[in-house]
């Protein structure tokens, strides 16, 4: 046919579509398109995950292969089936034995092994869990036996197990300064608990603790070809695979090492001592409860909201509470915690959340940095969110973006080719369908918002959240206590490796709790000037949740006392020590006062309490000396003669007194109040402070300022009166004595 034949016939084609597409024109610019219903969504694409082949060696050693020849490159990875296992008082011997996996193995040492990796050009790692390769495939023959004696045949050489215990030591003591890596390391311990295998923090103790024996008898325990899989990926084929595995690791049958288990359920492995398996997974319990990491001065807080789940990848659910999850905070810059907490308020510049889907005990928490000031509202509308996840569906768009998210993350993942070991590889460990990642898309499609809404009401647990804080505890423990359903403590205190807070003083040995307490006295102006007070009235200013207070307090002889709060000129509460009784006058009515309260108020009732602490305190000990806001104190501890306990601070170079800290029962809540003491200014010669701020309790923070202070006024007894009804006394009786020889009731004479 001629070029000018065809060009015809083009020409007539075309007419002929235009001719066509005329006729129906005016049908498509008339028809209405119904804008209120959602396009119909395509079918789910079908995933082609790619095959992997899979052998097993003679002695248990499950081998997976998985061939890509775009680049001559092999991956090679042997991981080892680990169940979790406690430490113990050795917290860290596991990750140094990983560690120290690449650090001499067979007949070389670390710096050969470096040597012969990089003559190589190829890479080579190892952790707890296995080791780990990559080379040019024309290399990897050489690579093998390398790898080899690593995972089979380490040394663990004495000098590279006290530099890595050097460094280790280093990481930890690092920690103390790094907000997140506390949050990480305590939110892991207070989610799980700290004997769980997954709670359990190193600290500079247990790491001392870490000996070569315990790094031989770990690796010989565990890594078992019967507990491994040998993974192949990329330029290699399975009879080329089948041939190197056979001869580096096909002759490998170490001895066992077993786990004894003595009457009592006790099991001990030799060399490492007695150990602890996971039994059962941590699930949520227990009310919610607050803890505190102290950060003093921080401007910022790191809160962590979370609990533990029994939730495993095999778990049908376990897809939908992904969605759901990504849907809250996982990964969308649409996520309801990002929209809530930074799009909306502002306080953060992102707040996720994780739910972690682990074979053996999972997890959920979000986590977030806020400014000191909003540390409790973020943590408040936090649980609002995770809340309302579980009671109100989610929206047709939310949901289309979190799948699409989901989607887009996992066809990303599959332009690895290592991808597609490890899901082979997570197949096997995880006991999943052969057909998991191939139907994956196909499931996720089928999320519905009541599947979404199942799994919150499954996974989410907000009454049993754990909320963790790393943050300024002066600034915000009384902020933190409202969210806390504990009652004693309602909020605990951790330090930085998530054990007890404990106190840590510097010993002092030239000097005695009532010396210090002499200097405070004689810097404020001595028991002279104190002695020639004979009544005080002081009068204070504040304010709580916005409404201003006034607080005037009298001081009598011999520890009389009264006060009243007022606002606006209305009488909110009224106390009075008549030097025998004492009363509270609320809206709640007049109640007496005892017991604790009663002694709080002898205790206090002295313009200068410092100088009337022998009837009142039991004991006094010096604690010692540490800092607060940077000046060196002495820390006097007090028990009083009630039961109650105070912590006093004096600063070392004034003699005035900083701070007190003391626990008190509120509504039977033991709570911690903090009260600051500043701007010492004279009164008849004595120095008393013109700031007193306070934390804690009910009132939350107020901060007072001491607007005037009137001496000798001629104040009367009277004057304490508390109004008390007199108590009633009953009458007693004196019980008549039996006569040891009338018959008992049963006729029998007691001899």
């Amino acid at each position: 046919m001629s070029t000018s034949q065809t060009n015809s016939r083009r020409l007539a084609s075309l007419k002929g579509i235009c001719a066509a597409t005329g006729l129906f024109l005016p049908f498509l610019m008339n028809a209405q398109i119904d804008r209120t219903l959602p396009p119909v969504p395509a079918p789910a694409p079908i995933v082609n995950i790619g095959e992997h082949k899979t052998f097993t060696l003679p002695n248990g050693l499950r081998v997976i292969v998985v061939e890509n020849h775009k680049l001559p490159m092999v991956g090679v990875q042997l991981r080892f089936d680990i169940p979790p296992m406690s430490q113990g008082n050795q917290v860290g011997f596991v990750e140094m034995m990983g560690d120290l996996l690449t650090h001499g193995a067979g007949n070389r040492s670390k710096a050969q092994i470096d040597q012969d990796v990089d003559r190589l050009g190829a890479q080579l790692s190892a952790n707890s869990e296995g080791v780990y390769a990559s080379v040019l495939k024309k290399h990897l023959e050489a690579l093998l036996p390398i790898m080899a004696d690593v995972a089979t045949a380490p040394t663990f050489p004495s000098d590279e197990l006290a530099k890595a215990k050097k460094r280790t030591l280093s990481e930890v003591q690092q920690r103390k300064d790094d907000p997140s890596a506390i949050g990480e390391a305590v939110g892991r311990s207070v989610t799980y608990g700290r004997s769980h295998p997954y709670g359990e923090v190193a600290t500079e103790r247990s790491i001392a603790q870490v000996n070569e024996q315990q790094l031989k008898a770990y690796h010989a325990k565990f890594f078992r070809p019967e507990k491994g899989y040998l993974v192949f990926v990329g330029d290699i084929t399975e009879k080329e695979a089948k041939a190197l595995a056979k001869a580096r690791f096909g002759d490998w049958k170490p001895a066992q090492k077993y786990t004894v288990v003595d009457e009592d359920g006790k099991q001990t492995i030799e060399g490492i001592g007695e150990v602890r398996f996971l039994e059962k997974p941590a699930i949520p319990r227990g009310p919610r409860r607050v803890i505190i990491v102290d950060r003093p001065g921080a401007a910022q807080s790191v809160i962590r909201v979370g609990f533990p789940l029994n939730l495993q990848p095999k778990d049908v659910r376990a897809l939908s509470a992904q969605v759901m999850n990504t849907i809250l905070g996982g990964g969308v810059f649409n996520a309801q915690l990002m929209q809530n907490l930074r799009e909306d308020k502002g306080w953060t510049y992102g707040s996720h959340a994780t739910l972690d889907a682990d074979r053996f005990n999972g997890h959920f928490h979000t986590s977030a940095n806020v400014r000191t000031a909003v540390t409790d509202s973020a943590i408040a509308e936090t649980i609002k969110e995770i809340e309302r996840m579980r009671t109100t569906r989610v929206s047709p768009e939310e949901l289309d973006l979190a799948k699409r998210f989901m989607a887009g993350s996992f066809a990303r993942s599959l332009e690895d080719p290592r991808t597609i070991a490890r899901f082979a590889l997570n197949t096997y460990l995880n006991e999943l369908p052969k057909d998991h990642y191939a139907t994956y898309l196909k499931r996720l499609e089928a999320v519905t918002a009541e599947d979404v809404q199942a799994a919150a009401e499954a996974f989410l647990h907000p009454d049993n959240a754990v909320i963790l804080v790393v943050g300024d505890k002066r600034k915000l423990l009384h902020r933190l206590e409202p969210l806390s359903w504990a009652t004693n403590p309602v909020v605990t205190e951790l330090d930085h490796n998530g054990e007890f807070f404990v106190e840590q003083f510097e010993p002092v040995r030239d000097r005695t709790a009532q010396q210090v307490l002499d200097a405070h006295i004689a810097a404020i102006g001595g028991r002279e000037a104190i002695g020639r007070i004979k009544d005080m009235r002081m009068q204070l200013s504040t304010e709580m949740k916005d409404m201003p207070l006034e607080i005037v307090q009298w001081y009598g002889p011999d520890g009389l006392f009264r006060s009243t709060v007022k606002s606006n000129g209305s009488v909110m509460r009224e106390e009075a020590y008549d030097g025998q009784r004492a009363m509270r006058s609320d809206s709640q009515g007049v109640v007496e006062l005892e017991d604790a309260d009663l002694g709080d108020l002898q205790f206090n009732g002295h313009p200068v309490p410092e100088v009337r602490y022998g009837p009142n305190v039991e004991r006094m000990v010096l604690a010692g000396r540490t800092t607060v806001d940077g000046k060196p104190v002495y820390k006097v501890h007090i028990v009083l003669a009630t039961g109650g306990s105070a912590g006093d601070y004096f600063e070392i170079s004034s003699g005035l007194k900083l701070r007190r800290v003391e626990q008190r029962s509120v509504d039977g809540r033991a709570v911690t109040i903090i009260t600051d003491y500043s701007d010492y200014q004279p009164a008849g010669g004595v120095l008393f402070p013109r700031m007193i701020t306070q934390t804690g309790g009910p009132a939350g923070e107020l901060v007072m300022k001491v607007e005037a202070i009137d001496l000798n006024t001629g104040l009367k007894p009277a004057f304490f009166a508390t109004n008390l009804p007199e108590r009633k006394v009953e009458e007693y009786i004196e019980p008549e004595e039996e006569n040891p020889l009338e018959p008992t009731p049963d006729g029998v004479k007691d001899e």
